[in-house]
């Protein structure tokens, strides 16, 4: 007899069993979590200037019915002078807080013990936060307090803006209601006085691609329209948020063919430019020129992105005029500083003489621009490159390499997108979501790295790889290959709603592992044997760290304690 029946014949409700428990942002929470397994007070500490979270779990609801959460803020309390203290002190209510649905997306396959998925590899993953097929919550849609419940279970996630003048516990109080029964939970954040500023110039390199003809088709908006433009900006907001401040400006947003010819749109890059400004993002990495011939990986020769004329070949010439055409620009707009410009992705060993080619026409005809590229060769296209990219795993296995590279004057990034996988940080939804932090704190440990870069901020252009907030494949499709499927997750951290863009808990997990970098750099300048010993306490290599939220959370408390104590 299902629990359904058995309520029915006792002329009850299912909304009798109806729970609402906390759980930290940073543990994996599925559907069929078990709701005791959380707790009606959730404590956390943070930084000033930063943003606090914690996840509610709502079971036991009745179909069609409202759920209500009503929210007592803690006050904000204004610091006053020695003098003034006596006669007053002012409090307001602290209203600065959003509420999210959450949503879950499917893990169809484990990634693999390597690269990619379980179906591309004869290996088990044992490195998984869970066996697949399952779902997981990751989404998050902004919502109001009144919702309709859609199932049984559903899952809210509340953020809010924390910062003070002096150490002090901020406590939410909430109740959640729902067809009669009411719970309550208290929510309380330890505010530290230490303050983390907005990602800017001067931080962490971070930068996420997005597809942006993508963006043109997942939000109906017509690329250069209006309304791309201000989607656009909301991506980039978002990315700010999440402390991003490095761009890729894709080379077909502003070169198009007149005549057989790529011409330089200015006006599409100016207003692309000032919208960078207004959310002020600094860094800008130029769009690929090339890609492989014919996009075969093994291929030892390039083709131009817009032409297909090859390198080596009869395409030297173009890439020159382009590269000239984009270098006035960046002169006459005083961008050269601003801008890192990319060849071709992951170039191979096979591929370095023509990538080496490549690269010395760009260097020719934009003297003093950065080259940046994903890599994959090393020593034979060493001296070609600015900076370096390795995924985290090469950067590990030849670390000796690009430390030699950084010693030249040269600069290292890392960057995750397929692989690795298996125990190495990366951002898969089969993951703990503490990977994404230790991304975070990695620079700390290992000082040469100054950026990361992942392909999937919003690259959901491959049906076939990931269908997940987009049209499904033709109806009359029924080809269907396993073997080119994208780990879950892989492709995004940002979703595309109905004219809005939605957060994902691993961007919140880059953000809280950013965030602690900041503090981390800053002690290091006075105290580096102190940050060495913390950091070896959580977190070791790319695929050895601390796998439990408690223990980071003490980790990040002993952080903001030791970044106050600076203050003083």
């Amino acid at each position: 007899m299902s629990l359904q029946i058995y309520f029915k014949q006792k002329g009850t409700y299912m909304n009798d069993c109806f729970e609402a428990t906390l759980f930290d942002e940073l543990t994996p929470l599925y559907p069929d979590t078990e709701p005791q397994t959380g707790s009606t007070l959730h404590v956390i500490a943070a930084a000033s200037n930063t943003y606090a979270g914690v996840h509610i779990l709502l079971s036991g609801l009745t179909p069609g019915k409202c759920v209500t959460f009503e929210t007592t803020p803690p006050t904000r309390k204004t610091i006053l002078t020695s003098e003034s203290q006596i006669a007053a002190e002012r409090s307001l209510p602290d209203y600065r807080y959003k509420l999210f649905e959450l949503l879950p997306l499917p893990v169809e396959a484990n990634s693999g013990a390597v690269t990619r998925t379980e179906w591309t590899e004869p290996d088990v993953n044992p490195y998984v936060i869970r066996r697949a097929p399952f779902t997981i919550y990751d989404v998050l849609r902004p919502c109001t307090n009144v919702i309709t419940a859609q199932g049984a279970v559903m899952a809210l996630a509340f953020r809010c803006k924390v910062d003070t003048q002096q150490r002090e516990v901020k406590k939410w109080e909430f109740v959640v209601s729902h067809n009669g029964i009411s719970r309550k939970l208290t929510f309380e954040v330890e505010v530290f006085p230490t303050i983390v500023p907005e990602a800017g110039r001067s931080d962490h390199k971070y930068i996420n691609w997005f597809n942006c003809k993508a963006i043109a088709t997942y939000h109906h908006a017509p690329l250069f329209s209006e309304e791309w433009y201000h989607i656009f900006e909301q991506y980039l907001r978002l990315g700010k948020y999440g402390r991003q401040n490095m761009v890729l400006l894709s080379l077909d947003l502003y070169f198009e063919l007149q005549n057989g010819t790529p011409c330089l749109y200015e006006d599409r890059l100016d207003r692309m430019i000032a919208i960078l400004d207004k959310v002020g993002i600094y860094w800008i990495e130029g769009g690929h020129f090339a890609r492989r011939k014919d996009r075969q990986w093994e291929a030892t020769q390039a083709e131009l992105l817009f032409t297909c004329k090859t390198i080596p070949g009869d395409g030297e010439q173009e890439l020159t005029d382009m590269c000239r055409q984009l270098y006035a620009y960046l002169k006459k707009n005083n961008l050269t500083e601003r801008w890192l410009q990319s060849f071709l992705d992951e170039p191979l060993d096979g591929l370095a003489n023509t990538y080496t080619t490549g690269v010395q026409i760009i260097k020719n005809a934009m003297p003093g621009i950065s080259i940046l590229d994903a890599t994959i060769a090393r020593e034979t296209i060493a001296g070609t490159l600015n900076y370096w990219c390795p995924t985290a795993n090469k950067y590990e296995k030849y670390r000796s390499f690009f430390d030699e590279r950084h010693a030249l004057g040269e600069h290292i990034f890392v960057y995750t997108c397929l692989e690795p996988t298996g125990n190495f940080c990366n951002r898969m939804l089969d993951q703990e979501k503490l990977r994404q932090v230790w991304l975070g704190w990695a620079p700390a440990l290992y000082e040469n790295i100054e950026g990361y870069l992942h392909w999937g901020g919003m690259s959901m252009d491959r049906l076939d790889f990931y269908r997940l907030s987009a049209p499904l494949s033709d109806i009359t499709d029924y080809e269907s290959n396993h073997r080119s499927r994208l780990p879950a997750g892989d492709p995004a951290i940002m979703f595309p709603g109905f004219h809005e863009v939605y957060s994902s808990t691993r961007l919140e997990a880059h953000r809280i592992g950013f965030e602690d970098l900041v503090l981390l750099e800053r002690i290091k300048t006075t105290d580096p044997a102190w940050v060495e010993k913390l950091i070896a306490t959580v977190f070791r290599r790319y695929d050895d760290y601390e796998k439990d939220v408690v223990q980071y959370r003490k980790a990040r408390r002993c952080l903001l304690e030791k970044a106050s104590e600076e203050l003083r």
